[in-house]
């Protein structure tokens, strides 16, 4: 079985062969090209990175700082972000502010050494939207809604509360997540603006799902999972649940929209 990346171009990613990193880089840079297209064809509201030299970066929206590997985010559209951003107090005045996909969900492809990982991420940053999520969970049939998802996604997704670029020791499968009331104890100290929210899968090096002639649709498969998620969760004036938010956890999001 042929495998789209090597565990070389894995351990390439660890060392400083600048040639042979690149040779990585326009391997993820194909994948990524595949999914996105394939997105496209589904007229999904999820796109790339707006800045073009952004779409595979070496900075991951899962720890905000410069890994050894390579990271691509799907995220809302850039005029949508604005807007969100505008909502969040955010200054589009005479020197406006770049707008910021770190205070935004995102669908992530990331590559590194150690593994191949595709994760639905909701940070602090992006406390409009988590408000937002924590507002429509206090609905029970959301709620419902929300495990529903869960479980069709599958059992060997990695769900949690951690940052940083390794998976945390703390995450649960959704096997786990999802027997009695697992899923409601662990989202009722969910916080906006100080929990990190993360659902994704982790694939070591040569997994057999990944075969070159697979990989593309491994992924979509995937990615077509974490995006119901996604859209479960995203702020649009279609799925607004901000009046639900409970009030005493205003004073949270005020003191950290700035961060």
């Amino acid at each position: 079985m042929s495998h789209y990346f090597s565990r070389d171009d894995h351990a390439v990613l660890a060392g400083d062969d600048e040639a042979a990193r690149h040779a990585v880089h326009i391997k993820m840079t194909a994948l990524h090209s595949t999914l996105h297209r394939r997105i496209r064809e589904r007229n999904w509201d999820l796109h790339p990175h707006w800045e073009k030299a952004r779409m595979i970066t070496t900075a991951s929206d899962a720890c905000r700082s410069d890994i050894q590997g390579f990271a691509a985010p799907f995220l809302r559209s850039r005029d949508h972000a604005a807007n969100v951003e505008r909502l969040m107090g955010r200054d589009y005045a005479a020197a406006a502010t770049e707008t910021d996909a770190f205070r935004h969900p995102v669908i992530e492809l990331r590559l590194t050494a150690d593994f191949l990982v595709l994760e639905f991420i909701l940070n602090p940053a992006a406390w409009w939207d988590q408000r937002n999520l924590i507002g429509k969970l206090s609905l029970d049939r959301h709620r419902h809604d929300l495990r529903a998802r869960l479980a069709r996604m599958g059992d060997d997704f990695s769900f949690g509360f951690w940052d940083g670029c390794d998976l945390s020791d703390t995450h649960l499968t959704t096997r786990q997540l999802l027997r009695g009331r697992v899923l409601e104890d662990w989202m009722s100290t969910f916080s906006d603006g100080q929990d990190w929210l993360r659902v994704g899968v982790w694939y070591q090096p040569e997994n057999d799902a990944l075969s070159t002639d697979n990989i593309a649709a491994e992924l979509m498969t995937r990615t077509t999972a974490l995006f119901e998620l996604y859209k479960f969760a995203l702020w649009t004036s279609n799925n607004n649940f901000q009046n639900f938010y409970p009030q005493a956890t205003v004073a949270t999001s005020a003191r950290d929209k700035n961060h």
